[in-house]
């Protein structure tokens, strides 16, 4: 049974007939085509509020700012956690909370906070990297699916025009392009999916939870032991004898 989008997707690729079955590039189509409208507006709309507010936390009555900004951060970043539910289960944060009283301790909380620094990293740092990876990845699929249905289209094109470069001008050459296209569907579904899956994953470590190196060790530690079952066992045991 094909996995539902928001389960965790890991390990390798379906196998291509698998693949185009399923609802996967369908999905990964959503993703990547929403952050090259969305990761624009974030990253511009994060990057003029941090900049403006440290600009005027230079003066006295600009600290109180830099609270304002990282909630900005903040929010911005939950946007992209919650976008990552289209294809896998969204991504859940670990903040910092302010214990102590005063704007100070507010201001230091938060801007010392290694989420909310992951946070600005992701809207920020990683914003081009990111929107080359989804441009060319989804440029290609599209482009792929555009030439499958090009019989259907290639009339109306202009003679010299986006078809020029493959010499596409009458229905026999359209068919050609078709079968090549046909062929070439299941590398740009994987190119699609493929990407899709490495921004939710680069989304999932930085924005996420941090992995705790200890967590299997509390987990033995937790569980019973051996001598817990022995004992259990023998007083069990015990008990039916009784």
């Amino acid at each position: 049974m094909t996995a539902g989008p928001r389960q965790v997707r890991s390990g390798p690729l379906p196998a291509p007939l698998e693949l185009l079955r399923s609802s996967r590039p369908w999905t990964s189509t959503v993703y990547l085509a929403s952050y090259l409208l969305i990761g624009p507006l974030l990253f511009a709309f994060t990057t003029a509020v941090v900049v403006v507010c440290f600009a005027l936390s230079l003066l006295v009555f600009g600290v109180p700012l830099l609270i304002g900004s990282a909630a900005v951060v903040r929010g911005c970043a939950h946007i992209e956690r919650a976008r990552t539910g289209l294809i896998a289960e969204a991504v859940k944060a670990d903040h910092r909370r302010v214990t102590e009283p005063g704007i100070l301790n507010a201001v230091t909380t938060r801007w010392t906070d290694p989420a909310v620094l992951r946070d600005l990293a992701y809207l920020t740092v990683l914003f081009v990297p990111l929107l080359l990876l989804d441009a060319l990845a989804l440029g290609l699929w599209l482009t792929n699916l555009a030439v499958v249905l090009v019989p259907a289209w290639y009339w109306a094109v202009p003679e010299g025009g986006a078809l020029g470069f493959i010499g596409v001008d009458d229905l026999p050459t359209a068919l050609v392009a078709t079968v090549v296209a046909c062929a070439l569907v299941p590398l740009s579904c994987y190119a699609v999916a493929g990407a899709a899956r490495l921004h939710s994953t680069v989304a999932r470590t930085v924005l996420g939870r941090p992995a705790d190196p200890l967590a299997e060790a509390r987990r033995v530690l937790a569980s019973p032991g051996p001598l817990s079952r022995s004992g259990s066992d023998r007083n069990a045991t015990t008990q039916g004898e009784l």
